[in-house]
């Protein structure tokens, strides 16, 4: 039995500008991973604006947009599941060459044929579905992998994180080219944040906890047609401003709420024939702003 498709995923992973695959998708969705990676910089406060940090910015940004996003396309966006289906069902083959002084039926021969129906499946099934993804993923991962070495260990462990939870994300919905919102959200939002933020100074707990409150908005977005989405979307902005008075900062906690106004009238409360696509594209750029005033007020933390 198949696993119902999940009706919160959105269309397309979420980033970015610079992807080496290209698909067309709306501007807010384009900047999102760079814009949270200019939040995570400005939450370190460790920005000084020389010459060899604005390299390292530009580095930074390459890794997170280009290598991160181009990854998270190729293989959130791919259906994988229909060449694996076919797979289990394939009996073409495609003659190879024998080992020599080998049976049919010895390991040998077993091998060679295996070898020769690999390949009928790989030309006839997976290369004409999903050798545009294979190509961004085996370009992407070692361009990836030495621009995190490049910017040091801790960038590099974030990335072997956003591969990690990248293939979770495409086994959590069976490979079927369909993007879970929350995972999207995590590899879009909170792991760039994170990223801008090592990238030039130590970790800190509230730019942390506002990574994962603004990923939880940023996620549950495609969600609020239901009480519950709708209330993780307001409530993880709502922590954020509870977080932000706690750390004496209770004009950043103002703007925040008033950021908030706009995305609260834009909700679904009576409609139940409400596109969630429609309020992600409309309330997202005010989450972004919210994003942008929260860094800025944790910067001296």
């Amino acid at each position: 039995m198949h696993k119902k498709i999940h009706p919160e995923s959105s269309p397309l992973p979420t980033g970015g500008l610079l992807r080496f695959q290209a698909r067309a998708t709306d501007l807010v969705t384009w900047l999102a991973p760079t814009w949270a990676t200019l939040c995570g910089v400005a939450a370190s406060g460790a920005f000084n604006w020389e010459g060899p940090q604005w390299l390292r910015l530009a580095l930074l940004i390459l890794l997170v947009d280009g290598g991160w996003g181009s990854l998270w396309t190729a293989l959130a966006a791919t259906d994988w599941a229909t060449p694996l289906r076919r797979w289990r069902e394939w009996d073409e083959n495609r003659s190879t060459a024998a080992l020599p002084y080998t049976l049919p039926d010895a390991p040998g021969g077993k091998l060679s044929h295996f070898v020769g129906k690999l390949r009928a499946w790989w030309s006839q099934v997976l290369w004409p579905r999903c050798g545009s993804a294979l190509l961004v993923i085996v370009t992407a991962v070692p361009i990836a992998v030495l621009l995190a070495i490049l910017l040091g260990v801790e960038l590099l462990l974030l990335t072997v994180a956003a591969l990690a939870l990248m293939q979770l994300g495409v086994m959590w919905e069976e490979g079927r080219g369909t993007v879970p919102p929350g995972w999207d959200a995590t590899i879009a939002i909170a792991l760039p944040w994170l990223a801008g933020h090592v990238a030039f100074g130590p970790i800190t707990l509230p730019s942390t906890g506002l990574a994962c409150l603004f990923a939880l908005a940023w996620g549950k977005a495609w969600s609020v047609t239901s009480g519950w989405g709708r209330t993780l979307t307001v409530g993880g902005q709502l922590l954020a401003m509870i977080s932000l008075v706690i750390l004496q900062r209770p004009l950043a906690a103002g703007v925040l709420f008033s950021v908030l106004v706009p995305q609260l009238t834009l909700l679904p409360w009576v409609r139940r024939d409400y596109e969630p696509r429609w309020y992600v594209r409309h309330a997202r750029p005010w989450l972004m702003a919210a994003m942008a005033v929260a860094a800025l007020a944790v910067t001296a933390l």
